[in-house]
């Protein structure tokens, strides 16, 4: 028998002893905005501390304290539905020790009086999954393949596609990094790039581009300035994507409005996340009342594909139990107990590069790569 099981990562605690910031430059200003491909859901990045005593050294499990605290209010934000967020459990303290696997620092500066800084902190999988079971929330811990965005100004002044002084791309650089299960990367400036009328206008080279750079789904998402009054800034965003990620399709034409030019660009990157989020949280979620099974063929072409496929289906999301009933040189039969429905775990799956489909009314499995 095939246990799918979901694998604890080890987490380290890392007690920086230098002082002042982080040696290496910051992705914003080499241009680009790296995301983790294989990020954990239940780490949480770039978390801000800030805290005065008596003294730096006062100060800083102060700071520290309060940034778990803080990020684990992230991380159920991170994991649950948007309209389920008001009804968020608060961690006492006794919950936070249970529930930090361990912290990183990031970055720090400090003055006699004062600890300020960044931190990654790390939870349990189990403890947190315990807690949102308990009170009863749907949730979702199922990652996205990652997602290159090409962003797009269009103003009376001229358009901005590849250029480094593009103020829509720099407004999704300042998104705060890994905080979503949807992996989005920034499309850097390049002098190299396809024109923007070859990218929307022809699917075929917009795959090929994104393909290049190593990503499956690519969103073009043109941002328009309609309006430009001080105070008064109006703009419309139209995203369009092209991929296997249909939770991408047609998402909608919206229009930002606010004070000045950045704070609307800021705001309009921070909303197009949490549309792309809620998406695809919606089609992940898992519904712990809902168990299902069913019979699979998985199809393959020797050991060392059965053994890669067997290896993938560890730590999938809402999959429960696979068993192998038969097995010979190219198939098995397997029995796979799961929570949700067969489209909620196609798509769970399909994260991992395997492919759940009918044929002929019959369920098979195979690796994408086959």
């Amino acid at each position: 028998m095939l246990q799918a099981r979901l694998l604890r990562p080890w987490f380290s605690i890392l007690f920086a002893g230098l002082l002042g910031l982080a040696a290496s430059a910051p992705a914003e200003a080499q241009g680009v905005r790296p995301e983790r491909r294989a990020a954990n859901p239940f780490t949480v990045s770039g978390v801000p501390v800030d805290a005065s005593a008596e003294s730096a050294a006062a100060a800083r499990p102060i700071a520290i304290a309060e940034g778990q605290r803080r990020a684990f209010t992230q991380l159920l934000r991170r994991l649950t539905l948007p309209e389920d967020h008001g009804r968020l459990p608060r961690p006492s303290e006794a919950v936070l020790n249970q529930s930090v696997a361990g912290f990183e620092i990031d970055e720090e500066r400090t003055s006699p009086t004062r600890y300020i800084g960044r931190i990654t902190v790390s939870f349990y999988p189990d403890m947190i999954r315990r807690l949102l079971q308990d009170a009863r929330l749907p949730y979702s811990e199922t990652q996205s393949r990652p997602v290159l965005v090409i962003p797009v100004w269009q103003a009376p002044s001229g358009d901005r596609l590849w250029e480094a002084d593009n103020p829509w791309r720099e407004a999704w650089l300042r998104r705060p990094e890994g905080s979503g299960l949807v992996p989005l990367s920034i499309a850097p400036a390049r002098e190299d790039g396809p024109p923007l009328d070859r990218l929307l206008g022809n699917p075929d080279e917009l795959r090929t581009f994104a393909r290049k750079l190593g990503f499956e789904d690519v969103l073009v998402v043109p941002a328009t300035l309609q309006q430009q009054e001080l105070g008064n800034i109006r703009i419309e965003i139209y995203p369009y994507h092209d991929g296997s990620a249909t939770f991408l399709d047609s998402l909608e034409r919206f229009v930002m409005t606010g004070g000045t030019q950045e704070e609307v660009l800021t705001n309009a990157a921070m909303d197009m996340t949490r549309r792309i989020e809620a998406r695809w949280k919606a089609a992940t979620v898992i519904d712990l009342e809902k168990q299902s099974q069913l019979s699979a063929a998985a199809l393959f072409g020797g050991l060392a594909e059965w053994t890669t496929l067997r290896n993938s289906l560890n730590g999938v999301p809402g999959l429960r139990k696979v068993e192998v009933q038969r097995l010979s040189h190219r198939d098995a039969q397997l029995l796979i107990e799961f929570y949700g429905d067969p489209d909620q775990l196609a798509v769970a799956l399909a994260q991992r590069d395997i492919m759940l489909e009918q044929r002929d009314g019959f369920w098979q499995l195979r690796s994408r790569k086959q």
